[in-house]
């Protein structure tokens, strides 16, 4: 009686531990599957942005700073004899001129070039994608303006309604040149509300008119586009022409819009 009672204990917790086993395996067999699934979309990612910022930096521009395929605005002709350089190139030698002049910046021209070539590069994926490149200084502390140019592509709705519900309304790609004045202010109003994102880094050295050279970091952040109002509220505000009314400091321009031609 008591070796039968024994046998029926020890099966029992044989079946329990059999029982655990099999449970912990189907579920580690499920998230093996989601977790990969996670792991090969992030690295296909990654690459795909580390790889659309060298592009970018290496991509031929006219030395205006004009599109490739520009064409002569009074005869709508192919230009004769167009001058090409890198886009890297262009940046540097815009670098050093601005500051021989006494002042750290890129010109608004060489701005354009830049915002005409992520939008070759990824134009591809514009109805899907929206992003943020920039060329910041190196070694800068918190709360210092550290950005040399920052320039966002997002889709702006042009409709008077702009909800989902209207599936008419006009949206077109938007370019802003910004000056943030604040070191953080991607982390505390882009990031923070867009969800994942896709981030390229990395270093390059500009000279000045002088003949010394600062580290700077180039980066490119890229996310699915969707509508946020928290951001758009951030770049609409930073257009106004009071300095006290904007809240964000990112002091942008819209320097181009595709989708009117």
């Amino acid at each position: 009686m008591i070796r039968g009672q024994a046998a029926l204990v020890d099966s029992l917790f044989f079946i329990a531990i059999v029982a655990a086993l099999c449970t912990g395996l189907f579920y580690f067999a499920i998230n093996y599957g989601s977790n990969s699934e996670s792991l090969l979309y992030s690295f296909y990612s990654s690459d795909f942005a580390t790889d659309s910022l060298k592009v970018m930096t290496y991509i031929n521009v006219m030395r205006d700073g004009s599109p490739v395929n520009a064409t002569n605005a009074a005869s709508s002709t192919i230009l004769v004899n167009p001058e090409f350089d890198y886009l890297l190139a262009l940046i540097k030698e815009d670098y050093a001129e601005n500051t021989g002049k006494g002042k750290e910046a890129v010109s608004i021209t060489t701005q354009t070039a830049i915002a005409q070539t992520i939008y070759s590069v990824l134009k591809p994926f514009d109805d899907s994608i929206d992003y943020v490149f920039y060329i910041s200084k190196e070694g800068v502390r918190a709360g210092e303006a550290k950005f040399l140019v920052m320039i966002f592509a997002l889709h702006k709705c042009f409709s008077d309604d702009c909800t989902y519900q209207n599936p008419n309304k006009e949206v077109r790609r938007v370019f802003y040149a910004c000056e943030p004045s604040q070191s953080n202010v991607l982390e505390k109003f882009v990031f923070s509300n867009v969800g994942k994102v896709d981030s390229a880094l990395g270093k390059i050295n500009l000279g000045s008119s002088a003949g010394s050279f600062s580290p700077f970091v180039t980066g490119l952040h890229l996310w699915v586009s969707k509508r946020i109002e928290p951001l758009e509220a951030v770049i609409e505000t930073s257009e106004l022409e009071d300095p006290a009314q904007r809240e964000s400091n990112f002091n942008c321009k819209l320097i181009l819009t595709k989708g009117e031609e």
